[in-house]
Parts: structure tokens; C-alpha cells; sequence
């Protein structure tokens, strides 16, 4: 190739090169110059939502999702004031109120009625979610009622306010599972215990006639809190969750599969 040749080409490519160099510069300028003002140094304390500068209380709840709207905030407690009362051994009413098993009983009951003492929110939209939640359906009419459900639950276990205890297990033991749900139950940790037991009491009187979900589901979350709050629980595992383990097994009308979980969990609690 002749060096004239060669530096004619050489040429033609810096030019091309410097052509798509200043056609991208303008662009970009073009781009900028449609883009809104940046917010004046006396705009503190707020954002660019699109064109348009926002305070930052302004989408305060930008991550509640599903959904835009919020509950509206009323007086609300729920509807039982505390969890239904579990069943306490045959001759609790003669114990002396130092003994452990009485003890025991007395912190099952501590923890019902002071379910702030182990963290939790008590938030204002609980008491909307709960209110649209129950009582809960009979029956699940489509899949369009089961995502609404759903998105409530996930809006209400986010919240983590140990007030709706009793709406999510009442959805999670007898209707429906969602991972959320249950990581928030045993995240909450010991307030959820007092809700717990009456479940136990209610699979033995059913027996088999109860369904085996019930079993599931309370197991494994007393298997979990209890594990991750023996020292806080104090004496209501002895006491009161493993008796009623036993007496799961005692009674004789659990599957294999649901008579070596039981086992299991006593084994692990026993440790």
C-alpha cells in the first residue's frame, strides 16, 4: 500500500471517529437539557419524583406494597383481648404458686398480656388489615379472593405488630401458608406462644377429625421460638409445651410421618 493511500485512510477514520464523538456530545446535551432543574440548595429534605420535587414524607409509603392506598387508623383491639385460654393439667388449681408448673402457666400468661415487651410496632394500619380480614372466609371463592388474602396478609405481616397474632395464625393454621407469614410469626417470637397452645389443646380433643394441618403448622412454630427463646420462655417449655407434646404422642392417633416429627421436637427440646 502506498503511503499516500495509507495516510488518506487514516484520515478518513479520525474524521468518522470525531464525527460520532461530537453527534454523541450533542445528544447527551440534548438529553440534560430535558431533564428537569436540580432542586435549589434551600430544597432540603426532599427528591425529584419525574419532573416534580417531593418532600420525602411525600411518598412515605412508597414501599407498601401490594398497593397504594393506606388502612385507615381506628381504636382496635383484638377481638378476644388476648389468646384464647389454654388448658392447664388436671389439679393446677391445687399447686402452690411456686411451683414450676404454676410458674410456668403465670409467664404463659405474663407474655399474653404484655406481648410489647419482646419489640414489635403497634401500628396504626393493623387495625384496617385486620378488620378486612376477619373473621375469615368459610370458603376461598377463586384465585382472584385468594390473591386478595394474600396481599392483605403480606401487608399485615410486614407491619410485625404482635396485635394481629391471632388473624395471621387464624389464616396460616386453618386456611392458608405464606413464607412471609410464618418467618414473621417466629421472628416475633414469644408472644406468639400463648396463641399457640390452644391449637395443641384443640388437635387432641379432635383427634384425627382435627386434620393433620394444624399439627403441622403449631409444631413447627413452637419448635422454632422455643428453640430461639428458651431462657426468655423460663419454664414453659418444660412445663407446658413438652407435656403437651407427649401427650400428642400418648394419645396415638398421629401418622408416622407427624408422630417422628413430634419425637423429633421433643428430642430437640429436651436437650
Amino acid at each position: 500500500m502506498k503511503p499516500k493511500t495509507l495516510i488518506s485512510g487514516l484520515c478518513i477514520l479520525l474524521a468518522i471517529c470525531l464525527a460520532i464523538y461530537f453527534y454523541a456530545e450533542w445528544k447527551k446535551q440534548e438529553f440534560d437539557a430535558s431533564l428537569p432543574e436540580p432542586p435549589a440548595e434551600e430544597q432540603t429534605g426532599g427528591h425529584w419524583h419525574g419532573d416534580e420535587w417531593h418532600a420525602d414524607d411525600a411518598h412515605a409509603q412508597d414501599d407498601w406494597q401490594p398497593g397504594d392506598k393506606l388502612i385507615p387508623s381506628v381504636d382496635w383491639e383484638p377481638s378476644t383481648g388476648r389468646p384464647h385460654e389454654a388448658g392447664k393439667p388436671e389439679g393446677f388449681d391445687k399447686l402452690d404458686a411456686e411451683d414450676p408448673v404454676a410458674k410456668a402457666w403465670a409467664k404463659l400468661d405474663d407474655i399474653a398480656d404484655n406481648p410489647f415487651a419482646w419489640g414489635g410496632n403497634a401500628d396504626p394500619r393493623t387495625a384496617g388489615l385486620v378488620q378486612q380480614l376477619m373473621p375469615p372466609p368459610d370458603v376461598i371463592a377463586d384465585e382472584a379472593h385468594a390473591d386478595e388474602l394474600a396481599d392483605l396478609l403480606y401487608d399485615l405481616a410486614v407491619l410485625r405488630d404482635p396485635r394481629s397474632i391471632e388473624t395471621m395464625l387464624t389464616y396460616e393454621v386453618n386456611l392458608m401458608g405464606y413464607r412471609i407469614v410464618n418467618k414473621t410469626l417466629v421472628a416475633m417470637g414469644p408472644p406468639v406462644v400463648p396463641y399457640l397452645i390452644p391449637y395443641l389443646d384443640e388437635a387432641l380433643k379432635a383427634r384425627e377429625n382435627y386434620g393433620y394441618k394444624h399439627v403441622d403448622y403449631t409444631i413447627e412454630f413452637l419448635f422454632q421460638i422455643c428453640t430461639q427463646h428458651r431462657a426468655e420462655l423460663d419454664g414453659v417449655v418444660e412445663y407446658i409445651v413438652l407435656p403437651k407434646f407427649k401427650q400428642l404422642l400418648a394419645e396415638g392417633f398421629l401418622d408416622d410421618y407427624h408422630e417422628q416429627r413430634v419425637k423429633a421436637a421433643i428430642a430437640a427440646l429436651k436437650q
